[in-house]
């Protein structure tokens, strides 16, 4: 992959099953790595983003998104056999579009959307009705909503007011 066909934050979701030794994640995650001022822009993962995705997370702080990973033998369990070779596989992918204590905001457009969604009304708007979901306590509002788009699992945590705390993308469980 060329830095200019680099997949923006909302197109994460088409790396998930992607391994640590394929070459469109390693792109996609250099070109969310900012390097060290004055360093040069790196063209290979550094010993600590190779540590994050053996911890299981890399956290692309500054654009609100944070990639999770998963050794192969429990992604193969959980998903399916991976598309690539490595050890460790992108399972799933969190935007905060409120931020989190570990990444700034997410501001960009939401993944199968073509805009920003900060709201439960933005989401419905754009998913349409959910396949999944569950009401707060007090039944006035959902607590989190889910629907399958694209071959692929999105999920929408949110706060009392409704407000997007989390936008989850994952590989639908094996069946």
């Amino acid at each position: 992959m060329t830095p200019d066909a680099i997949s923006p934050l909302p197109e994460l979701p088409s790396l998930l099953g992607l391994t640590e030794l394929d070459a469109p994640l390693i792109a996609a995650i250099l070109a969310y790595t900012t390097p060290a001022a004055g360093a040069p822009v790196p063209t290979e993962l550094s010993q600590k983003r190779k540590k994050e995705i053996r911890s299981g997370f890399v956290l692309l702080k500054e654009q609100g998104v944070v990639m999770a990973f998963s050794p192969r033998e429990a992604h193969a369990a959980d998903y399916g056999e991976p598309r690539g070779a490595g050890t460790q596989v992108l399972s799933g992918l969190f935007y905060y579009p409120v931020g989190s204590e570990e990444v700034e905001p997410y501001e960009g457009d939401a993944p199968f959307a073509n805009q920003p969604i900060e709201t439960r009304d933005e989401a419905l708007a754009a998913y349409g009705a959910p396949s999944d979901g569950e009401a707060d306590d007090d039944e006035d509002g959902f607590e989190w909503e889910q629907w399958q788009i694209d071959g692929r699992e999105l999920s929408l945590d949110y706060d009392e007011d409704g407000t997007v705390l989390t936008i989850t993308v994952a590989l639908p469980g094996a069946m």
